[in-house]
């Protein structure tokens, strides 16, 4: 069974960019109210100018008048497009079907990003390479690894994907601990970049406080005989 964000455009009678009658917004709520109960699905009525929501088993529709959107079966996404062709106050006029979504278990998910922790980590050292060693990256590395490597799952449709956001900083702070990655103060914030390969190997004492990685016990770079203190690294 697979599950997809579905998008029923709808054209609805007496709405554009807001209602141009009450007797209308009264006509649309009633009949989608109506139709999507005599099919089963479950309404929560929108209050404080939200919009109605039906759900049914794992999926679910946000009901606004100019798109019905959510998670939906695929196997029920054309008898429903064909129900709501019967609507008299409002009709579907196409459907767009976006990224998959999956019963996935945070276990599952576990599993599955840890069958990629090669390629993971091939994207992160690429994303975090300098052309210089006194280069650093200020990016949110672990962010936009977490975003790629993503499984939209049905437990965790507002994508706040916690189990990958940990899964990176986890690999990240190993990545440290090996001397693969090197991590510096710079003058835009904590930096990291990938170690050259004379460096690998070379091992950091590192903490993660609060999701940010920052490193221990690093020493201060010499002072030229001037005094002067050297300026904190470029970011890139």
């Amino acid at each position: 069974m697979a599950y997809r964000k579905v998008y029923f455009r709808i054209h609805t009678e007496g709405y554009v960019s807001g209602w141009s009658s009450d007797s209308d917004k009264a006509a649309f709520k009633e009949e989608s109210r109506r139709l999507f109960k005599s099919l089963g699905w479950t309404l929560t009525l929108g209050r404080n100018g939200c919009c109605d929501t039906v759900t049914k088993g794992q999926q679910d529709l946000y009901l606004h008048p100019s798109s019905f959107s959510g998670v939906l079966d695929e196997d029920n996404i054309q008898s429903l497009q064909e129900q709501l062709s019967k609507a008299q106050a409002f009709r579907c006029y196409h459907v767009d079907c976006y990224e998959e979504y999956r019963d996935l278990s945070d276990e599952g998910y576990r599993a599955e990003l840890e069958t990629k922790r090669d390629e993971i980590t091939g994207y992160i050292l690429e994303k975090c390479r300098t052309k210089r060693s006194n280069l650093y990256v200020v990016a949110p590395v672990a962010e936009y690894a977490a975003e790629k490597f993503e499984v939209r799952r049905l437990c965790d449709k507002d994508r706040r994907n916690q189990i990958g956001k940990q899964f990176v900083a986890g690999l990240m702070a190993q990545l440290l601990q090996k001397g693969w990655l090197v991590s510096a103060k710079t003058s835009q914030g904590e930096g990291i970049r990938t170690a050259a390969d004379k460096e690998r190997g070379a091992r950091q004492a590192v903490t993660q406080v609060a999701g940010q990685i920052t490193t221990e016990g690093q020493p201060s770079p010499p002072e030229k005989a001037s005094k002067r203190k050297k300026p904190p690294a470029p970011s890139l």
